[in-house]
C-alpha cells in the first residue's frame, strides 16, 4: 500500500468518531474487486456507532435493528488521479422497513456521491458515508420516539451576530 494512502487512512480515522476505514481481508471483497477488472486495494468503511446513547447502543447491537454493514471501496492503483470505485451497488428500491439501516444508509450515500466533484477522494467518501450512516440511525431513533437535541428542538443558532 502506498505511503500516501496509509497517511490518508490514518488521518480519516483520527478525524471521524463513528466511522473507521481499514483494509479488507475478506475473500468476497477481493472477488468483488476482481469483477471490476481493476487492480487495487479493497477498503471498508465501518460505522461503529460509538457516539450513540447507551439505550440506542443496546438496540443497535441487539436483534431489534440490523447493524449497518461496511461500505466497500476499491482504491485503484492510480489513486488519487482516479476516484475510488464503489463495490456496493445502490439499492434498487429503498427499503420500507426503518430497521434496515444498511439499505437506508447506502441509498442516501449513493445519492450523495452523485453530487461530489471528480475525482473523489477517500476522505470525502468516508465523511459522506459517516454522515449518511449517522442520518440513518438518527431517522430510526426519531421513529422510535428518540432523537437528538437538534432533531427535537431545531438547529443551534449563532448568537455572535445578535
Amino acid at each position: 500500500m502506498k505511503h500516501a494512502l496509509q497517511n490518508e487512512i490514518r488521518e480519516i480515522n483520527h478525524q471521524l468518531i463513528d466511522t473507521v476505514v481499514d483494509v479488507s481481508e475478506d475473500g468476497n471483497d477481493v472477488a468483488a474487486a476482481a469483477a471490476e477488472g481493476t487492480d487495487g486495494i479493497v477498503l471498508k468503511c465501518s460505522y461503529n456507532a460509538i457516539a450513540l446513547s447507551p439505550s440506542m447502543k443496546f438496540r443497535y447491537r441487539s436483534s431489534q435493528m440490523t447493524p449497518i454493514t461496511p461500505l466497500r471501496l476499491l482504491i485503484p492503483e492510480n489513486y488519487p488521479n482516479s476516484s475510488p470505485i464503489l463495490l456496493d451497488r445502490a439499492p434498487v428500491e429503498p427499503c420500507k422497513k426503518y430497521e434496515d439501516l444498511s439499505s437506508r444508509a447506502k441509498a442516501n450515500f449513493h445519492a450523495a456521491v452523485r453530487t461530489l466533484p471528480q475525482p473523489m477522494s477517500l476522505k470525502v467518501l468516508a465523511k459522506s458515508w459517516d454522515v449518511c450512516a449517522r442520518s440513518a440511525v438518527a431517522e430510526y431513533a426519531q421513529q422510535c420516539g428518540g432523537g437528538s437535541f437538534s432533531s427535537r428542538f431545531g438547529a443551534w443558532e449563532s448568537c455572535a451576530n445578535a
